[in-house]
């Protein structure tokens, strides 16, 4: 249920009437029960009259809008971890709640918290692959309930490779994927000996 009342056109000079929007928690669960559940309020004005008003549950303001990523690419100097780059405008929103989601499609999923957001709204979560299980893994930035695809990797972008123990691993961009794909496994060893060997 939602409600729209104008609290009045009279306020202090220093008050900007520019439409300002925050996520709150709530204090109940949402609808899936897993995490604490989280309500958007925005103060606008009206225009032309001026009238401050307070819109619960974005009826004319949505959070998404507020949410933008940037793009992916491997880490400057941290070669094993993900860098996923956005903007967020809200004016305030739970601390730790915006995060990177991944989903391998059988029922596992981690999560990664965005780092706290500059002054100008700028946010970066930092995914180290090489805590991930083998898979195919797909992913969605997340802040509470309001979610969206994180973007697919860059054309051309060259995969990660590491050691667990002691033996090689790689993860690497599913070819062709319109959103965000990425595929960690173990590196076949007779292949690579086989690709090694050929002229």
């Amino acid at each position: 249920m939602t409600r729209e009342a104008r609290v009045g056109s009279k306020r202090a000079a220093d008050v900007s009437g520019k439409a300002s929007t925050r996520v709150v928690g709530t204090g109940e669960d949402d609808r899936a029960g897993a995490a604490p559940g989280m309500r958007a309020l925005t103060l606008y004005t009206t225009n032309p009259h001026g009238n401050f008003t307070l819109d619960i549950g974005e009826k004319k303001h949505d959070v998404l809008s507020r949410l933008r990523l940037d793009g992916v690419r491997w880490a400057p100097g941290a070669p094993t971890e993900l860098e996923f780059t956005g903007r967020c405008t809200l004016a305030a929103h739970p601390e730790g709640a915006l995060r990177a989601v991944l989903d391998d499609g059988r029922g596992t999923t981690v999560s990664f918290e965005a780092g706290r957001p500059a002054a100008d709204g700028t946010f970066t979560v930092r995914v180290p692959v090489t805590q991930l299980p083998a898979g195919e893994w797909t992913g969605r930035l997340r802040l509470g309930p309001w979610s969206s695809p994180l973007p697919a990797f860059p054309r051309k972008s060259v995969p990660a490779k590491w050691r667990r123990r002691g033996l090689p691993w790689y993860a690497k961009a599913v070819p062709g994927a319109a959103d965000f794909a990425l595929q960690v496994a173990k590196t076949n060893l007779a292949r690579a000996v086989v690709a090694r060997m050929k002229p």
